[in-house]
Protein backbone atom coordinates (compact mmCIF):
# COMPACT_ATOMS: atom_id res chain seq x y z
CA UNK A 1 0.00 0.00 0.00
CA UNK A 2 2.67 1.99 0.58
CA UNK A 3 3.98 2.06 -2.45
CA UNK A 4 1.62 3.86 -4.29
CA UNK A 5 2.20 7.35 -2.47
CA UNK A 6 6.07 7.13 -3.00
CA UNK A 7 5.92 6.25 -6.45
CA UNK A 8 3.25 8.71 -6.86
CA UNK A 9 6.13 11.14 -5.24
CA UNK A 10 8.69 9.54 -7.65
CA UNK A 11 7.23 9.63 -10.90
CA UNK A 12 6.74 13.52 -10.49
CA UNK A 13 10.80 13.19 -10.92
CA UNK A 14 11.34 10.40 -13.11
CA UNK A 15 9.09 9.18 -16.25
CA UNK A 16 7.16 5.68 -15.39
CA UNK A 17 9.23 2.80 -17.56
CA UNK A 18 12.29 4.75 -16.42
CA UNK A 19 11.34 4.13 -12.88
CA UNK A 20 10.48 0.83 -13.49
CA UNK A 21 13.62 -0.14 -15.08
CA UNK A 22 15.89 1.56 -11.84
CA UNK A 23 13.28 -0.61 -9.62
CA UNK A 24 13.89 -3.65 -10.75
CA UNK A 25 17.23 -3.42 -11.20
CA UNK A 26 17.57 -2.19 -7.61
CA UNK A 27 15.86 -5.45 -6.52
CA UNK A 28 17.85 -7.94 -8.48
CA UNK A 29 20.91 -5.80 -6.90
CA UNK A 30 20.03 -5.93 -3.67
CA UNK A 31 18.95 -9.69 -3.64
CA UNK A 32 21.44 -10.78 -5.81
CA UNK A 33 24.54 -9.34 -3.84
CA UNK A 34 22.83 -10.68 -0.61
CA UNK A 35 23.43 -14.15 -2.01
CA UNK A 36 27.09 -13.40 -3.23
CA UNK A 37 27.59 -11.98 0.40
CA UNK A 38 27.05 -14.58 2.12
CA UNK A 39 27.96 -17.33 -0.44
CA UNK A 40 24.49 -18.94 -1.27
CA UNK A 41 23.92 -20.48 -4.06
CA UNK A 42 22.33 -17.67 -6.51
CA UNK A 43 21.94 -19.91 -9.92
CA UNK A 44 18.54 -21.40 -10.88
CA UNK A 45 18.23 -24.44 -12.81
CA UNK A 46 17.88 -24.39 -16.23
CA UNK A 47 14.37 -26.11 -15.91
CA UNK A 48 12.41 -22.99 -14.33
CA UNK A 49 13.97 -20.50 -16.53
CA UNK A 50 11.11 -20.34 -18.76
CA UNK A 51 8.85 -19.40 -15.94
CA UNK A 52 10.94 -16.93 -14.22
CA UNK A 53 11.16 -15.46 -17.45
CA UNK A 54 7.40 -15.40 -17.98
CA UNK A 55 7.56 -14.11 -14.30
CA UNK A 56 9.97 -11.34 -15.65
CA UNK A 57 7.47 -9.95 -18.50
CA UNK A 58 3.89 -10.55 -17.22
CA UNK A 59 4.30 -9.66 -13.53
CA UNK A 60 7.14 -6.97 -13.53
CA UNK A 61 7.91 -5.41 -17.26
CA UNK A 62 3.72 -5.11 -17.57
CA UNK A 63 2.13 -5.24 -14.62
CA UNK A 64 4.35 -2.80 -12.52
CA UNK A 65 4.87 -0.71 -15.67
CA UNK A 66 0.79 -0.39 -16.05
CA UNK A 67 0.81 0.08 -12.76
CA UNK A 68 3.10 3.30 -12.44
CA UNK A 69 1.55 4.96 -15.55
CA UNK A 70 -2.20 4.08 -14.07
CA UNK A 71 -0.82 5.52 -10.70
CA UNK A 72 0.55 8.44 -11.95
CA UNK A 73 -2.74 9.52 -14.57
CA UNK A 74 -4.80 8.14 -11.62
CA UNK A 75 -3.46 9.02 -8.15
CA UNK A 76 -2.39 6.71 -5.31
CA UNK A 77 -5.53 6.03 -3.93
CA UNK A 78 -7.80 4.71 -6.77
CA UNK A 79 -4.17 2.74 -7.99
CA UNK A 80 -4.14 0.69 -4.61
CA UNK A 81 -7.87 -0.17 -4.61
CA UNK A 82 -8.53 -1.61 -8.27
CA UNK A 83 -5.06 -3.39 -8.33
CA UNK A 84 -6.39 -4.91 -4.96
CA UNK A 85 -8.36 -6.61 -7.73
CA UNK A 86 -5.56 -9.09 -8.67
CA UNK A 87 -6.05 -11.67 -6.16
CA UNK A 88 -9.82 -11.89 -7.40
CA UNK A 89 -7.72 -13.14 -10.94
CA UNK A 90 -5.44 -15.76 -9.16
CA UNK A 91 -8.37 -17.32 -7.57
CA UNK A 92 -10.12 -17.33 -10.83
CA UNK A 93 -7.30 -19.12 -12.96
CA UNK A 94 -6.47 -21.22 -10.02
CA UNK A 95 -10.16 -22.82 -10.08
CA UNK A 96 -9.77 -22.41 -14.02
CA UNK A 97 -6.51 -24.54 -13.99
CA UNK A 98 -7.64 -27.33 -11.42
CA UNK A 99 -4.87 -25.91 -8.96
CA UNK A 100 -6.78 -25.09 -5.84
CA UNK A 101 -10.41 -26.42 -4.94
CA UNK A 102 -12.10 -22.96 -4.67
CA UNK A 103 -15.69 -23.68 -1.96
CA UNK A 104 -18.63 -21.90 -1.98
CA UNK A 105 -17.95 -19.56 0.71
CA UNK A 106 -14.50 -18.60 -1.08
CA UNK A 107 -16.46 -17.41 -4.16
CA UNK A 108 -19.16 -15.20 -1.98
CA UNK A 109 -16.05 -13.95 -0.46
CA UNK A 110 -14.58 -13.04 -3.80
CA UNK A 111 -17.76 -11.41 -5.16
CA UNK A 112 -17.95 -9.38 -2.20
CA UNK A 113 -14.45 -8.48 -2.53
CA UNK A 114 -15.34 -6.88 -5.95
CA UNK A 115 -18.35 -5.96 -5.31
CA UNK A 116 -16.48 -4.14 -2.52
CA UNK A 117 -13.95 -2.12 -4.70
CA UNK A 118 -16.76 -1.29 -7.30
CA UNK A 119 -18.61 0.60 -4.13
CA UNK A 120 -15.58 2.27 -3.01
CA UNK A 121 -14.65 3.51 -6.52
CA UNK A 122 -18.46 4.77 -6.77
CA UNK A 123 -18.32 6.88 -3.53
CA UNK A 124 -14.87 8.02 -4.05
CA UNK A 125 -16.02 9.96 -7.39
CA UNK A 126 -14.90 7.82 -9.87
CA UNK A 127 -16.69 9.65 -12.54
CA UNK A 128 -13.96 12.21 -12.65
CA UNK A 129 -11.57 9.76 -12.70
CA UNK A 130 -9.21 9.41 -15.74
CA UNK A 131 -10.27 6.66 -17.56
CA UNK A 132 -6.90 5.60 -19.58
CA UNK A 133 -5.19 5.40 -15.77
CA UNK A 134 -8.01 2.66 -15.02
CA UNK A 135 -6.99 0.93 -18.31
CA UNK A 136 -3.92 0.61 -17.16
CA UNK A 137 -4.39 -0.12 -13.57
CA UNK A 138 -6.73 -2.83 -14.62
CA UNK A 139 -4.42 -4.18 -17.06
CA UNK A 140 -1.63 -4.26 -13.96
CA UNK A 141 -4.14 -6.40 -11.76
CA UNK A 142 -4.91 -9.07 -14.42
CA UNK A 143 -0.89 -9.36 -15.30
CA UNK A 144 -0.27 -9.08 -11.42
CA UNK A 145 -2.70 -12.21 -10.89
CA UNK A 146 -1.42 -14.43 -13.47
CA UNK A 147 2.01 -13.57 -11.70
CA UNK A 148 0.86 -15.28 -8.55
CA UNK A 149 0.13 -18.54 -10.04
CA UNK A 150 3.13 -19.09 -12.07
CA UNK A 151 5.85 -17.71 -9.43
CA UNK A 152 3.52 -20.16 -6.77
CA UNK A 153 4.56 -23.06 -8.51
CA UNK A 154 8.16 -21.81 -9.00
CA UNK A 155 8.64 -21.17 -5.43
CA UNK A 156 7.27 -24.03 -4.06
CA UNK A 157 10.31 -26.04 -5.12
CA UNK A 158 12.77 -23.04 -5.31
CA UNK A 159 13.65 -20.28 -2.80
CA UNK A 160 11.20 -17.26 -3.14
CA UNK A 161 13.50 -14.81 -3.11
CA UNK A 162 16.41 -16.23 -5.55
CA UNK A 163 13.35 -16.37 -7.87
CA UNK A 164 12.25 -12.84 -7.54
CA UNK A 165 15.76 -11.69 -7.77
CA UNK A 166 16.18 -13.25 -11.75
CA UNK A 167 12.86 -12.19 -12.54
CA UNK A 168 13.80 -9.01 -11.11
CA UNK A 169 16.25 -9.03 -13.80
CA UNK A 170 14.16 -10.07 -16.62
CA UNK A 171 11.58 -7.17 -15.77
CA UNK A 172 14.52 -4.32 -15.80
CA UNK A 173 15.77 -5.94 -19.62
CA UNK A 174 12.23 -5.92 -20.50
CA UNK A 175 11.59 -2.03 -19.94
CA UNK A 176 14.83 -0.94 -20.22
CA UNK A 177 14.55 -1.12 -24.66
CA UNK A 178 11.51 1.19 -24.34
CA UNK A 179 13.83 3.96 -21.69
CA UNK A 180 15.78 5.92 -24.72
CA UNK A 181 12.15 6.43 -26.12
CA UNK A 182 10.74 7.63 -23.52
CA UNK A 183 13.43 10.08 -22.28
CA UNK A 184 13.30 11.69 -25.38
CA UNK A 185 9.93 13.05 -24.69
CA UNK A 186 10.32 13.56 -20.93
CA UNK A 187 13.45 13.91 -19.07
CA UNK A 188 14.17 13.30 -15.34
CA UNK A 189 14.07 15.46 -12.59
CA UNK A 190 15.88 16.85 -9.79
CA UNK A 191 17.05 13.56 -7.99
CA UNK A 192 16.81 14.53 -4.16
CA UNK A 193 17.97 12.27 -1.30
CA UNK A 194 14.02 12.11 -0.78
CA UNK A 195 14.04 10.68 -4.39
CA UNK A 196 16.86 8.45 -3.95
CA UNK A 197 15.19 7.15 -0.73
CA UNK A 198 11.88 6.66 -2.57
CA UNK A 199 13.41 4.56 -5.30
CA UNK A 200 15.74 2.62 -2.62
CA UNK A 201 12.19 1.56 -0.57
CA UNK A 202 10.39 1.00 -4.36
CA UNK A 203 13.30 -1.69 -5.39
CA UNK A 204 14.18 -3.43 -1.67
CA UNK A 205 11.42 -3.42 0.08
CA UNK A 206 8.14 -2.80 -2.34
CA UNK A 207 10.18 -5.34 -5.00
CA UNK A 208 12.59 -7.62 -3.57
CA UNK A 209 11.35 -8.04 -0.20
CA UNK A 210 6.90 -7.64 -1.00
CA UNK A 211 7.08 -9.48 -4.31
CA UNK A 212 9.22 -12.74 -3.04
CA UNK A 213 6.46 -12.90 0.36
CA UNK A 214 3.51 -12.66 -2.44
CA UNK A 215 4.42 -15.80 -4.48
CA UNK A 216 5.57 -17.48 -1.69
CA UNK A 217 2.42 -16.79 0.04
CA UNK A 218 -0.02 -18.10 -2.26
CA UNK A 219 2.33 -21.10 -3.21
CA UNK A 220 1.74 -21.62 0.87
CA UNK A 221 -1.45 -20.24 2.22
CA UNK A 222 -3.40 -20.31 -1.05
CA UNK A 223 -4.89 -17.82 -3.42
CA UNK A 224 -8.15 -17.76 -1.39
CA UNK A 225 -5.95 -16.55 2.16
CA UNK A 226 -3.14 -14.43 -0.04
CA UNK A 227 -6.00 -12.62 -1.30
CA UNK A 228 -7.20 -12.10 1.73
CA UNK A 229 -4.50 -10.24 2.65
CA UNK A 230 -4.35 -8.69 -0.43
CA UNK A 231 -6.97 -6.04 1.11
CA UNK A 232 -5.43 -4.22 3.25
CA UNK A 233 -3.20 -3.01 0.18
CA UNK A 234 -6.24 0.08 -0.20
CA UNK A 235 -6.42 0.72 2.82
CA UNK A 236 -2.73 1.52 3.65
CA UNK A 237 -2.49 3.74 0.19
CA UNK A 238 -5.73 5.27 1.06
CA UNK A 239 -4.44 6.56 4.84
CA UNK A 240 -0.78 7.30 3.39
CA UNK A 241 -2.02 9.66 0.85
CA UNK A 242 -4.65 10.98 3.27
CA UNK A 243 -1.62 11.68 5.70
CA UNK A 244 0.37 13.27 2.35
CA UNK A 245 -2.41 15.63 1.68
CA UNK A 246 -2.90 16.48 5.29
CA UNK A 247 0.83 17.18 5.55
CA UNK A 248 1.16 19.45 2.60
CA UNK A 249 -1.95 21.64 3.89
CA UNK A 250 -0.26 21.69 7.05
CA UNK A 251 3.35 22.25 6.07
CA UNK A 252 1.51 25.68 3.92
CA UNK A 253 -1.00 26.88 7.15
CA UNK A 254 2.64 27.00 9.36
CA UNK A 255 4.43 28.73 6.34
CA UNK A 256 1.72 31.44 6.32
CA UNK A 257 1.32 32.03 9.87
CA UNK A 258 5.46 32.72 9.94
CA UNK A 259 4.63 35.68 7.78
CA UNK A 260 3.22 38.50 9.75
CA UNK A 261 1.68 40.29 6.44
CA UNK A 262 -0.40 37.01 5.68
CA UNK A 263 -3.97 37.56 6.34
CA UNK A 264 -6.53 35.01 6.72
CA UNK A 265 -7.35 33.10 3.12
CA UNK A 266 -4.50 35.01 1.65
CA UNK A 267 -1.52 32.83 0.22
CA UNK A 268 2.02 33.48 1.60
CA UNK A 269 4.21 35.66 -0.05
CA UNK A 270 7.51 34.13 -1.86
CA UNK A 271 10.57 34.38 0.83
CA UNK A 272 13.79 35.45 -0.38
Amino acid sequence: GGMYVISKVVLEVIPPLTLVSIRMAVSAAAILLFYALTKREWRLPRAVWGRVVLMGVIGYTISISAQFIGTSLAGASLGSLITTAAPLVTVALAATFGLERIGLRAWLGTGLGALALIALYALGGGAATSGAGIAWLLLAAVSWGVLGIIGAGVVRTHDAFLVTGWASVIGCLGTLVFVPWELQSRAIGEVTPAIIAGILYLGVVSTAIAFALWVYGVARAGSVLSGIAFFAQPLVGSLLGALKSWAGRSHWRVRCCSQPRCSRGQKPSRMT
